[in-house]
């Protein structure tokens, strides 16, 4: 038999307005610890208060904010008040780590255990990572990726630091087909570069987009002078118009929290949203961005071929899984080996020997030099071209120690050493501006290429660099590219006024007529391939 129990008409009123008003059970009743250790009441700041008012609009958020400004605090209350008054009601909040998704629980503990009494609802159950109300409603604190959420229904979703997730589209998918209907999701994160975090805050998702810098908000500010103002702080400061207050904030901000370090600065305290995801992460390829960068599949071309033009093919094969990496080649006009430019490119998941044709036909398309790798799935392109005799391959000789002679193999062997020669030659032509990147799919590469925890470059786990590969193959080729030019151009002589123009046009040399000097390239003279191209 159930317990009965009475309360008086003032203590109902408590309960009923407390129910029904988020801002006055908050302002009175939860309790959060302040910067110098007190317990005090929970009054929203003004980066709070642009969230309530945003969430009370669209119950999608994804909020993108930089740190201390209190959002996963204001979250927590939201979601807390609906389970703690609303009957069935369960609320997710998921961090990427334990430990992190244990922090946030405390706070919701902390509400419950500094209610008075009458608002105390009995709890079913507790522990590390659950509470659970008599009358059904509930939090639960969970990891990301966790297994154990599986057919489970939530009413509201607080997806905590999301951008550090390892498998950020994965998760969050999986987070939100756990979403009942009319559910309240937020997906709050500091920027970790240029991630897929980077890719939902510019899609067509259903959230609405709020960012919250602290130069909007007036408890980020100081009256006193700071004895030190960084100039990069008072150029950006006259770039979006900061207030007094706020350089002198940011100004001490900038000496006590970052080390006096304006990266830690920008990524910890970003102005815009363009800013926050640009200025963090530990990205490989630093010297430029390309913030709208989507992949997609398929065949692209850039320039036409030019039969006065020399050009590579780097090759980079998959398996062609669905659930794997996309087969890749990107063929580059290295005529001028200062500015190289993409001709043409390929970026999908199919099979091997499909992919091996579409590479021939491009090869003779453009009479280019091929440079596959001679690792895995990568032989089965090489075999493929030696059975259909196309001789301009990338070529490399070791010697063999057993029967006391130099060998010749075909391809590129991608290995601890030589993986870092490809990502020295395409890291030093981005960044000198040699190679004008003119591909989407090797923008977005770019853009999500980093280093790991253990320092080694490489694709965002979940993301790709199929393309990065290809066309570093492909400057490696012109190392070979000189013992291809005769083949390629010869019987190619200009022979009148237009075709001089069009060699001329195609190669960026003058045409001299000489049989010396016909078919040399006027860089070859000042760059050689692996020494003076470097200096």
């Amino acid at each position: 038999m159930a317990k009965k129990f009475t309360i008086s008409k003032e203590d109902a009123e408590v309960i009923r307005r407390c129910a029904t008003d988020f801002t006055y059970f908050c302002e009175n009743y939860l309790k959060i610890v302040d910067k110098d250790g007190e317990l005090i009441n929970l009054k929203a700041n003004h980066a709070q208060k642009q969230f309530l008012e945003a969430d009370a609009l669209n119950p999608w958020q994804y909020v993108l904010k930089g740190r201390k400004l209190g959002l996963t605090t204001i979250i927590a209350a939201k979601n807390f008040w609906r389970s703690l008054f609303t009957p069935h009601y369960s609320s997710l909040v998921m961090a990427h780590t334990d430990d992190s998704a244990k922090a946030i629980f405390r706070i919701y503990k902390r509400f419950y255990r500094n209610l008075p009494p009458l608002l105390q609802f009995p709890i079913a159950q507790e522990n590390l990572h659950e509470m659970s109300f008599e009358h059904g409603g509930r939090i639960v604190a969970s990891t990301a990726g966790s297994e154990a959420l599986r057919g489970d229904t939530f009413q509201a979703i607080h997806c905590s630091e999301f951008a550090m997730y390892s498998d950020i589209q994965s998760t969050i998918a999986a987070a939100l087909n756990t979403a009942g209907e009319n559910a309240s999701v937020a997906l709050e994160t500091t920027a970790k570069g240029l991630n897929d975090a980077h890719k939902i805050w510019y899609g067509q998702n259903g959230f609405n987009k709020l960012f919250i810098s602290w130069a909007d908000s007036p408890e980020c500010s100081l009256v006193s002078e700071p004895d030190f103002i960084p100039s990069e702080l008072q150029e950006l400061a006259k770039e979006h118009k900061l207030s007094t207050s706020s350089v002198y904030w940011g100004a001490y901000t900038y000496i006590t929290r970052c080390a006096s370090d304006w990266n830690t600065f920008c990524q910890e305290y970003p102005v815009t949203a363009d800013l926050a995801f640009i200025t963090s992460g530990r990205r490989f390829f630093t010297s430029h961005i390309f913030p709208h960068a989507k992949a997609y599949e398929g065949y692209e071309q850039y320039l036409k071929p030019s039969k006065y033009c020399l050009y590579t093919m780097g090759v980079d094969t998959a398996s062609g899984s669905l659930e794997g990496d996309h087969s890749s080649f990107v063929v580059m006009d290295v005529t001028n080996k200062r500015t190289p430019m993409i001709a043409s490119s390929f970026y999908g998941k199919i099979p091997p020997t499909e992919f091996a044709r579409q590479v021939l036909i491009e090869a003779k398309k453009y009479k280019c030099l091929i440079v596959p790798e001679s690792n895995s799935y990568g032989l089965s392109i090489i075999e493929y071209l030696v059975a259909k005799q196309w001789g301009l391959m990338y070529r490399r000789t070791k010697y063999d120690s057993i029967q006391k002679r130099w060998q010749e193999s075909m391809g590129f062997q991608t290995n601890v050493s030589t993986r870092s020669v490809l990502l020295a030659r395409m890291q030093e032509y981005i960044s000198r501006e040699w190679l004008k990147v003119t591909d989407e799919r090797l923008k977005d590469e770019i853009n999500t290429f980093v280093f790991s925890t253990a320092n080694k470059p490489q694709a965002e786990i979940g993301r790709h660099d199929d393309m990065i590969f290809a066309c570093a193959l492909s400057l490696i080729g012109m190392e070979q590219v000189d013992h291809i030019k005769d083949d390629v151009r010869r019987d190619l002589r200009p022979n009148s006024v237009s075709q001089v123009l069009e060699y001329e046009l195609a190669t960026g040399q003058l045409y001299s007529g000489s049989e010396n000097e016909f078919g040399r390239d006027s860089a070859d003279d000042d760059v050689a391939p692996n020494t003076e191209l470097y200096d």
